[in-house]
């Protein structure tokens, strides 16, 4: 009886800890930290949100940059960090796919994090440079079948959606072609407009200005259906392959053990700020799509993420770069 009563208290004590800390929060900055350089995607988002969330919650709210290891350092960063909900992580689907390699990370991909909200979904698009003659992905396969080797692909390195999905692409179709690897997508994009490679993919909402442009031909999107943004480009499944659907996405995750009531806060405060119009505006100039969604939604997307990206690497046999 007297342990009953003991755990009892123990878990009101906790209890009590967990709702006077939600009551304080936020009692200092906020920190978003965010595992890539200032100027991409993540970078626009994560100042949109700083911007939107400082006068909500009261407090300065900070983006706080930390590229390389491939995501790793900023994770780890906010995985040890104080779970009260001032360290936020501004991750990508790259969370799930470290995730699906396995092997030395120094955290829990799931365990060690508390899962706010989505922020962003984005299909992504594969795109031709016109020299390369290629008007469908029926032509892209018909080429590398005819000169094996011979057709380039500009990828994103072996932790990106853009290069796992161009893998799982050429297993699919049994075609092989060159991957010629880049450090980051500005580059890449850059040498697919010169032509100095044929192929690659790219952010949806991206690749159609290119696209419309006259630039480049856009001849797959990897969403399971057509997107409004590009309505006239057919997908994978459509075009022969029924199995291939790809999305990008950007989330909040904070560390584990952030009490409840402040996740739910944040998740609360967040939605309101990516459903502004102002925010909805610059997102989707970056080539994004606004999502939110409860923290349960994107815990359970990133576990089908990780199985889903376990199946592409075992298949294509793909492995991780060095962290």
């Amino acid at each position: 009886m007297k342990k009953c009563l003991s755990r009892l208290l123990a878990a009101a004590a906790l209890l009590a800890a967990c709702a006077a800390g939600a009551a304080e929060f936020p009692n200092q900055p906020i920190r978003i930290v965010l595992p890539f350089g200032p100027g991409g995607g993540t970078d626009v988002v994560a100042r949109s949100l700083a911007e939107k969330l400082a006068p909500v919650f009261g407090v300065p709210v900070v983006v706080d940059n930390k590229p390389g290891g491939n995501s790793v350092i900023a994770s780890r960063q906010v995985a040890t960090a104080p779970p009260d909900g001032h360290t936020l992580l501004l991750t990508t689907d790259i969370h799930a796919i470290n995730a699906a390699y396995g092997g030395s990370l120094p955290y829990d991909s799931l365990k060690d994090f508390a899962f706010v909200t989505q922020l962003t979904t984005s299909p992504l698009m594969l795109l031709a440079h016109p020299s390369a003659g290629l008007r469908s992905l029926a032509d892209v396969v018909a080429q590398a079948k005819a000169r094996p080797g011979r057709l380039s692909f500009a990828s994103l390195g072996s932790s990106s959606p853009h290069y796992l999905g161009f893998e799982w692409f050429k297993r699919m179709a049994g075609v092989e072609m060159i991957d010629v690897p880049y450090k980051g997508g500005g580059q890449a994009l850059v040498d697919l407009l010169g032509g100095q490679v044929n192929l690659s993919l790219i952010v949806a909402g991206n690749g159609i200005k290119q696209a419309k442009a006259g630039k480049l031909v856009a001849l797959a999107i990897t969403s399971p259906s057509r997107n409004a943004v590009a309505p006239d480009v057919p997908t994978f499944a459509e075009s022969g392959f029924p199995e291939f659907s790809l999305l990008n996405w950007y989330a909040i995750m904070a560390p584990a053990g952030t009490p409840p009531a402040v996740v739910t806060r944040l998740a609360r405060e967040i939605g309101h700020a990516m459903r502004d119009p102002a925010v909805v505006e610059r997102v989707r100039a970056a080539g994004l799509d606004p999502v939110t969604g409860a923290p349960a939604d994107l815990e359970a997307l990133v576990r089908r993420d990780i199985e889903r990206y376990r199946r592409i690497i075992a298949l294509t046999g793909a492995k991780p770069e060095e962290r």
